[in-house]
């Protein structure tokens, strides 16, 4: 009589550690599931990723890019982008499609009769920028998805800007964080024109403030991908 309560009790424990392991398994599947549903089917010619935005790879020549670059693709010079890089608007039929920056040689001093800003096909790629909304992550995250949005892909959002920079306001999420991929941040009412905060700051910030609060529409208004020169060079 022992014996069969032994055997018994025996297979009653066999069971429940069979129901919890396949528990355990249903939940990693529904956990894969989840992750693979996330994925979206972006074409090639308009993904960001850390390798790139669109065919503009990091690390590849401008005259790389202009040969495989459609026909209809421009390259249009764009002196003092910003206080800190020249740029290259890549357009089609007038619509900017990206920008390759090229930092500011300070220290040059071109001739009168020339240009200040004058790339050559054998310059490197290192900086793109996009706020074409046609342009998106393999998520799906692009200019224009509010951060509430991009939160429940990415994770928590924490904003961050510097007063002392003229970099803008940049967005960084606990579970996509590649080095080299930044989101800049914007109120999305005023993302035409860039002004206002996306984020929530203290009443008196310090030169460099950051984040987990934002306004109800704040929204990514610019998505870079970068690489450091002498890194890019190499590959």
């Amino acid at each position: 009589m022992n014996k069969i309560i032994f055997l018994s009790i025996l297979t009653l424990f066999a069971c429940q550690s069979q129901t919890t392991s396949l528990q355990i398994e249903a939940t990693k599947t529904a956990g894969n599931l989840q992750q693979v549903s996330r994925k979206q089917n972006v074409a090639s010619e308009f993904l960001i990723s850390p390798n790139g935005i669109g065919q503009a790879k990091i690390g590849m020549t401008l005259g790389q890019l202009k040969q495989i670059a459609d026909r209809d693709t421009e390259f249009v010079l764009t002196p003092a982008f910003t206080s800190e890089y020249d740029a290259i608007a890549v357009t089609k039929q007038g619509l900017v499609q990206y920008y390759i920056l090229f930092e500011i040689d300070s220290d040059s001093e071109p001739e009168q009769s020339e240009p200040s800003f004058q790339p050559t096909d054998d310059d490197i790629i290192t900086l793109l920028l996009t706020s074409n909304y046609n342009y998106q992550t393999q998520e799906g995250i692009k200019v224009g998805t509010s951060i509430q949005e991009a939160e429940d892909i990415y994770g928590n959002a924490i904003l961050t800007h510097n007063v002392d920079g003229q970099s803008g306001e940049y967005i960084s999420f606990d579970d996509y964080n590649p080095p080299n991929v930044h989101f800049r941040a914007s109120h999305s009412r005023l993302i035409s024109n860039g002004l206002g905060f996306a984020g929530i700051y203290a009443e008196y910030p310090g030169v460099a403030s950051t984040t987990d609060k934002y306004q109800a529409d704040a929204a990514i208004a610019i998505i870079e991908v970068s690489c450091a020169k002498d890194i890019c060079s190499e590959s």
